[in-house]
């Protein structure tokens, strides 16, 4: 054979493959096509997406959705107004990765028929009517890496199946009628970065288990008003990748676990004293632990804190003087210290950011401040005082300072 003729037919047959792919991905563009009409027409033609029409331009150029090499990977109908049911035909879209069905108005129990979706890594049903349990069966989506059904009415337990999906990096279960118990499972999911389970009332009462700590690359742990009781695990502490954890509205008692450093613990039953180190990573953004029962001296180390916006620890049994460098720090917005027995003398000078000052019921020393406190200077009132306008420095910078 000649060295044209094996030129010949090497182009020959590269052009044979290109009509084969371009003809397979015509066939696969119409496929998809067909599944994006049946959804609309399953729907009943929701307004904002009208504009899918068989005539209209390139499907994978809609705002709603992400192709990859022509094949639709992504759907986000997010607010779209279906109330429909999700159908079993949105799994022939055979390269789905992607599903936010995010603030509709589905109604119904969990849609198994995801299950076919066998590529799918990220399912957002939150803020929907959905009821009844999840299913036990979940972990049939095996692929998935972020899991978001919140704000439903789920109910019974959180199955502890939840544990096999290995993959997670999110899980946003809150705000739903679970009336049963969160798996210690969870622990298990050790690629998990955001676990949220807050506003879950119906809860039985639990502790908070142990075996979170486990999850070594939480960032976020949200579970306010959760029905938590007991103490707070000390091993909490050692979860070295945390930067946020709200256990708020709780009925959590003992202290809080010495290595923390980053935390909202408010409306419990926490006593003791706070960590000694905090801010010693120059990152606490908000102290907020108001409404419990801790006592002693704030920590020197919130002397030296510039990361500081808010300290809110009104109604507890704090004592001796507020450490110096707190009242100048620099982004320092928010002073809540109301109702312990705080000592010595207010300064002459705080953050210029700061616009509340709230500091009734302690044992501070008179002090300019104070004095012009005055009724020429309200400015308002709230629903426990009065709001006054007072200079904190020579240079005129206000804050407005309630008396309660």
């Amino acid at each position: 054979m000649s060295k044209f003729t094996t030129i010949s037919l090497t182009i020959l047959l590269c052009n044979l493959l290109f009509l084969f792919h371009g003809h397979a991905n015509s066939q696969l563009y119409n496929e998809e096509h067909a599944v994006l009409m049946k959804l609309k027409q399953h729907w009943k033609n929701p307004p904002p997406i009208t504009h899918w029409t068989p005539s209209n331009t390139n499907h994978c150029s809609w705002p709603e959705i992400t192709c990859t090499r022509n094949s639709i990977t992504r759907l986000y109908l997010n607010n779209t107004s279906i109330s429909q049911t999700v159908p079993s035909f949105i799994c022939d879209l055979k390269n789905l990765t992607l599903l936010d069905l995010n603030y509709n108005d589905i109604s119904g129990e969990f849609p198994r028929v995801l299950y076919s979706c066998s590529k799918l890594e990220y399912l957002d049903l939150s803020q929907n009517y959905f009821v009844g349990p999840i299913p036990d069966d979940i972990d049939s989506l095996s692929q998935l890496r972020h899991l978001s059904l919140g704000s439903n009415n789920f109910s019974l337990d959180i199955p502890a199946s939840v544990g096999n999906l290995t993959e997670l990096r999110v899980l946003q279960l809150y705000r739903n009628q679970f009336n049963g118990s969160f798996p210690p499972e969870i622990g298990s999911l050790h690629n998990l970065e955001i676990l949220e389970l807050a506003y879950n009332t119906k809860f039985v009462p639990s502790k908070l288990p142990s075996n979170f700590s486990q999850l070594r690359n939480l960032k976020t742990l949200w579970m306010t008003e959760s029905n938590l009781i007991g103490e707070i695990p000390e091993s909490i502490g050692n979860m070295t990748a945390l930067e946020c954890l709200d256990i708020s509205q709780n009925r959590l008692s003992g202290k809080i676990p010495s290595a923390l450093e980053d935390f909202e613990v408010s409306s419990n039953n926490i006593s003791g004293k706070l960590p000694e180190h905090l801010c010693a990573g120059g990152k606490l953004v908000g102290l907020v632990a108001f409404d419990n029962n801790l006592s002693g001296e704030l920590p020197e180390s919130l002397g030296n804190c510039n990361s500081l916006l808010m300290i809110s620890i009104y109604n507890n049994g704090f004592t001796g003087k507020i450490p110096v460098g707190l009242w100048t720090a620099s982004n320092l917005s928010h002073v809540q210290i109301s109702d312990n027995k705080f000592t010595g003398e207010l300064p002459d000078k705080m953050s210029r950011n700061l616009s509340l000052l709230q500091i009734s019921n302690n044992m501070f020393s008179e002090n300019d401040i104070l004095t012009k406190v005055k009724e020429e200077n309200v400015i308002g009132s709230g629903g426990s005082g009065e709001v006054y306008r007072v200079p904190v420095n020579s240079s005129g910078d206000v804050v407005a300072v309630k008396r309660i």
